[in-house]
This record gives structure tokens, sequence and C-alpha cells, in this order.
């Protein structure tokens, strides 16, 4: 969405949507240029990370992989401390739309435990319970 954003409305009207927190008369105006090319670049990182977390639950943990788990916690983890650290924690954005993510994160992550512990693979030559 900030892609579109983006090309639709330009810099100044997407960095007001990532600092949700701080009044309009306090953010910039952005003509162009480099960065409007850092925010088109951010907003394509979030977008590859979000399709690779989406692309491993799918295939990898809804098939209780260990290496899948382990991929999503990861990433998943470092991607929501930094927008923590850089834009919840000091004010720029909102907690309301930056904690849907989080408040997300905490039961996917909940889940994904409890379906991990709980997985027992079927051993060869074993009848699987219908």
């Amino acid at each position: 969405m900030l892609l579109q954003q983006l090309a639709a409305d330009g810099a100044t009207k997407a960095l007001a949507t990532i600092g949700s927190a701080v009044p309009p008369v306090d953010l910039p105006i952005i003509s162009g240029g480099v960065t409007a090319a850092v925010l088109a670049y951010y907003a394509w990182n979030i977008l590859c990370i979000g399709l690779l977390v989406l692309v491993v639950g799918v295939r990898l943990n809804w098939n209780n992989s260990r290496m899948g788990y382990w991929l999503n916690l990861a990433v998943v983890g470092a991607v929501d401390l930094g927008l923590i650290f850089t834009l919840l924690a000091p004010g720029y954005m909102a907690l309301a739309d930056g904690g849907l993510g989080l408040a997300l994160w905490l039961p996917a992550a909940i889940f994904s435990t409890i379906g991990l512990l709980h997985h027992h693979p079927q051993r060869a030559g074993q009848d699987v319970p219908a």
C-alpha cells in the first residue's frame, strides 16, 4: 500500500502515513529525489519480507516445520523490534497504526509454538489415525 501511495500521492503523503503520530505541520515537504527513493526502497523491503513470511508460513509452518518456525520467528521478530525501536517508541508512529501487526504477532507466535510442540511426526509403518 505504501508503494501505491508513493506512486499516487507522492513521498510527503507516504511519510505522513508512516509518521502518523507526528503533526502534519512538522513533516517535511518532499518533492522527490533521494528521500522518495529511500521510502520506495523501504516499502519494497517490507513487501518482500511480508511475501517471504507468507510463503514460509504456507509451505513450512502449515506442516509444523521447525525450520519454518524459527525462520519466521526470527524474521518477523527482528522486523517488529525494528518497528518498535525506530518508529513506535520514539513516538513517530501511532500505536494504533503499528500495534496491529504486533498484536497479531504475539498470538501467532504462541499458537505456532503450541502446534510445533504438540506435533508428533508419524513413524514409518504406523497407521495414521482417521
